[in-house]
């Protein structure tokens, strides 16, 4: 017979689900700290990766006096052939663990190797996912001098600069070289940048303004390219460009950084340098720094003089080598572009309100001048060291 005083008691359904959704929040914390185990552990060999890479490459640069080319890169190794032997310096150059974690996209992933034209530097991207020893999360460039918390993915506006460290005499960025200046503690480049892809200020109708936009592509105006598709504006544009450099509206120099635009206020604005179009370990330079750089040339016997101190021999004395050209400007209006050979505006990231600052030379002011202007306005751009 049955005994119904020893029966044990089953679980109720209530405790039934309370037991599973116990055991589904445990196999989801595992999960997680799974997950995050493994994206660090991901973050730490891409660390390590950089660290290998970097001795391999001054290990083939003490043998040949040079860092490997693009075409040496691709052979999946790092080897030096001498008249003697060949040292190998790395077997197997690494690929980047995936997947790509954090906020890094699948290209800012990759490793992407851009060696200068002379081989005398080179730029390595890659990305972290999370904070990794002294490293911050995001894209990060391996450069000669170490590692600089900049993206220079290529295609992403940022390339490889021969002056990584103080001392150089040449940038050489997006197949163009660029001369170095020291002024005081700042090490500039001494001539305006001309990065992107022209563009003309106007359509094809040669009425509508064409601005610069958000594409993953520089762009540039070039003085007189107005009519886009017009062929003998398109060549006048090249050759003003080759020697003026280009201009930017502001957004498209600080490279849409936190949402920047051309109408709306920049928020929140960077505590850091701000690259934008500028190479690898270069930026564009603050209301503060410009400040700075007057405060060196007023201290340093140029006080009132300041601008004319900056301008190239042909309206100044350029006494820096900074080289300040008549480089003109671009304006959404129906002549568009104006004061080549009168003038010179370069843009800061600083911004103020709807409006950036920015710093200029003019002909009868032979100091240097600030002020906020319309962000839409194409002006030059002149890169800061980091």
């Amino acid at each position: 017979m049955f005994n119904f005083k020893n029966r044990k008691p089953a679980f109720t359904l209530i405790e039934l689900l309370v037991v599973i959704a116990i055991i589904g929040i445990l196999a989801t914390v595992s999960v997680i700290s799974l997950s995050n185990a493994r994206a660090k552990s991901r973050d730490a060999k891409r660390a390590g990766n950089m660290k290998q890479i970097q001795t391999a490459l001054e290990l083939f640069f003490n043998d040949k006096n040079r860092y490997p080319t693009a075409d040496e890169w691709n052979t999946g190794q790092i080897y030096s052939t001498t008249s003697n032997a060949t040292s190998t310096y790395m077997q197997i150059i690494p690929s980047a663990p995936t997947p790509n974690d954090g906020s890094c996209t699948s290209g800012q992933n990759s490793i992407n190797y851009t060696p200068t034209a002379d081989g005398s530097s080179y730029s390595i991207s890659f990305c972290l996912g999370n904070t990794t020893g002294a490293l911050t999360p995001g894209p990060k460039c391996l450069t000669p001098g170490g590692i600089v918390d900049v993206d220079c993915t290529p295609g992403g506006g940022v390339l490889a600069c021969s002056a990584s460290t103080p001392g150089e005499s040449t940038c050489s960025y997006s197949g163009e070289n660029y001369p170095t200046v020291t002024i005081g503690a700042q090490i500039w480049l001494a001539k305006n940048l001309n990065v992107g892809t022209m563009i003309g200020s106007k359509l094809a109708d040669n009425t509508t303004s064409q601005n610069q936009t958000d594409n993953s592509v520089i762009e540039k105006y070039c003085y007189d390219y107005v009519q886009d598709g017009d062929a003998g504006q398109q060549s006048t544009g090249t050759t003003n460009c080759a020697t003026y450099g280009g201009l930017y509206q502001w957004a498209e120099a600080v490279q849409y950084l936190n949402g920047a635009s051309n109408s709306a206020d920049w928020s929140p604005v960077p505590s850091g340098n701000v690259q934008g179009v500028c190479p690898a370990g270069w930026h564009i330079p603050t209301q503060t720094e410009i400040n700075a750089l007057i405060s060196y040339l007023t201290s340093d016997g140029y006080s009132g003089v300041e601008g004319t101190a900056l301008k190239d021999l042909s309206w100044g004395t350029d006494n820096f080598n900074f080289a300040g050209l008549r480089s003109g400007a671009r304006g959404p209006y129906a002549s568009p572009f104006y004061d080549q050979n009168t003038a010179t505006y370069f843009w800061t990231s600083s911004a103020n309100s709807g409006d950036s600052i920015m710093w200029y030379l003019y002909p009868a002011v032979t100091t240097v001048n600030l002020q906020s202007d319309n962000r839409s306005n194409g002006y030059s751009v002149r890169c800061l060291r980091d």
